[in-house]
């Protein structure tokens, strides 16, 4: 038979395991419910940082024509692309601004995967750099092709995870605007 002074000993010590286990609340973690919805706001972040990242170098896209002769299709098409991305990163820098629990430079990519993004990125550009005419005009329009897709998927998933009915008209008028721009370069794929 145990002691009284071992018994409270033995208490102490599995009340104060209890306490170590904390219980976090939803928002705490990251999620909220309303109106019989979750919302993981980790998710949230995360689309919204990887889809700044994206828009910071789509809304530069432009500036390669000035050193690549282009058709004036493909020339519209790059100028409304980088216009649309412009866009779209002045929207969710306001928002970054406005909401503190956002951070759009943290990707939170893996090395790897960061590491691996960056050495495609300079293959492509090296690539789109040394091509010329029709050539340039299909690497392009496939580089966008993924750019596009990827980014409209981005904020369609930061939809999904937003709680504010307003923020998630922004996110999907973005996603619907860069489908649209995606199905553009399609369609100019397809000629080709």
């Amino acid at each position: 038979m145990r002691s009284f002074p071992l018994n409270i000993l033995a208490l102490f010590f599995l009340g104060s395991l209890c306490a170590c286990q904390s219980v976090r609340s939803p928002a705490r973690a990251g999620i909220v419910n309303s109106g019989g919805r979750t919302f993981d706001l980790s998710i949230r972040n995360n689309s919204l940082a990887l889809l700044a990242d994206l828009l910071g170098d789509e809304k530069n896209l432009s500036k390669i024509l000035i050193i690549k002769h282009n058709s004036d299709e493909l020339g519209k098409l790059v100028k409304d692309i980088s216009l649309a991305a412009g866009e779209g990163a002045t929207v969710l820098e306001a928002l970054a601004k406005a909401d503190p629990g956002i951070n759009l430079k943290g990707t939170g990519l893996p090395p790897g995967e960061a590491a691996t993004r960056k050495a495609i990125s300079k293959t492509k550009e090296s690539l789109l750099l040394h091509s010329k005419d029709a050539e340039f005009e299909f690497q392009l329009l496939l580089t966008q092709s993924e750019g596009l897709n990827y980014g409209a998927h981005l904020a369609m998933v930061a939809a999904e995870n937003e709680p504010r009915a307003e923020r998630v008209r922004d996110f999907l008028r973005l996603a619907a605007q860069l489908r649209e721009l995606d199905e553009r370069v399609l369609t100019m794929l397809r000629k080709k």
